[in-house]
């Protein structure tokens, strides 16, 4: 019978899984900064562009996050052997933290859906090299964030939910992965046909709550899941 907690540290890896999913739900941050964005028109990244107040506390939220899921990864990096789906948990994550890590030191100059002028040096390509290496950081970060789910969701499949926070975790992980692909979808059609009739913000928003919740719950689901 294979126990989680023998292998690796659980409850601190549980407590960095957590407090990572807490800092990861900027929401939070647009909440207590007053909702600075329109909710419809922008996305949560505009919250640490340079010209924002929020900027500083979001880029530190991002950098705690991905070093804590880093962190949490290299800890669990012994439960890798167990099979290969957790060994590509523990990949997905660290990848997912170091896409959000080091999008910080590359933040937007501006907030695009505030700003007409900031707006048109993007769709012009003026913004430059920054714009896209944040963007390619971003992908990377939204490809480990989606890796995760899918892994989560093959080793749930594998050994049984095993209770209800497996449940639990089995339910955030393929909403959290539902809502990438959608939202990845969402923003493919609208650069490609130019509409902004349906901008993405709210859909954004719903799919980072979804993937902080899917951060919280994933390791008392797994331990639950792998000690049945």
């Amino acid at each position: 019978m294979m126990v989680v907690p023998a292998l690796f540290p659980y409850r601190l890896v549980r407590g960095l899984m957590v407090a990572a999913g807490v800092l990861y739900c900027s929401l939070l941050l647009e909440l207590a900064a007053g909702f600075p964005l329109d909710l419809r028109n922008s996305m949560l990244s505009e919250l640490a562009a340079l010209d924002q107040p929020t900027s500083s506390y979001a880029r530190a939220m991002d950098l705690a996050t991905g070093i804590l899921l880093v962190v949490a990864a290299v800890l669990a990096r012994s439960a890798a052997r167990m099979h290969r789906d957790v060994a590509g948990l523990l990949v997905s994550t660290a990848l997912f933290g170091v896409g959000t890590m080091f999008t910080v030191f590359l933040p937007l100059d501006c907030a695009p859906s505030l700003s007409q002028a900031c707006l048109e040096s993007e769709d012009s390509g003026r913004a430059g090299l920054a714009l896209f290496l944040h963007a390619t950081l971003s992908t990377i970060a939204g490809i480990g964030c989606v890796a995760m789910a899918v892994f989560i969701l093959l080793v749930l499949r594998r050994v049984g939910p095993g209770g209800r926070w497996g449940w639990t975790a089995g339910v955030a992980a393929g909403a959290a992965l539902a809502s990438q692909i959608w939202l990845t979808v969402a923003i493919g059609i609208q650069e490609l046909r130019g509409d902004d009739a349906h901008p993405p913000g709210i859909l954004q928003r719903a799919s980072v709550v979804l993937v902080c919740l899917m951060l919280a719950t994933v390791m008392p689901g797994l331990k639950q899941a792998l000690r049945r």
